[in-house]
């Protein structure tokens, strides 16, 4: 089994765009995958941007919406196990990344 990162990705935080969230959407969802949850990770609700060390932190205009990792065969199955999860519910996307 090979390790994925999921980026959950939303409308920012306030935005007449952004979805209800659902937390027991959320706990069935992770329930279903079982063991290919490696780390359920988190959910965000603010953050900020850093450009420079010397420019200071400003409310981050970011679609961040959280994480988590979760054990595949491959793409293919990462994708597959990423199907069903609510982000799309609350219109939002994820991005999935290959972890060495």
């Amino acid at each position: 089994m090979e390790k994925f990162l999921l980026v959950y990705r939303g409308s920012p935080s306030g935005s007449p765009d952004a979805g209800k969230h659902d937390a027991q959407r959320w706990t069935n969802w992770f329930e279903s995958l079982g063991a290919n949850v490696l780390d359920r990770g988190s959910l965000t609700h603010a953050s900020v941007d850093i450009d420079t060390r010397l420019a200071g932190p400003k409310s981050s205009s970011s679609s961040l919406a959280g994480y988590s990792v979760l054990a595949a065969e491959d793409f293919n199955d990462a994708v597959a196990l990423a199907e069903r999860c609510p982000i799309f519910d609350e219109h939002g996307s994820l991005e999935i990344a290959h972890l060495a």
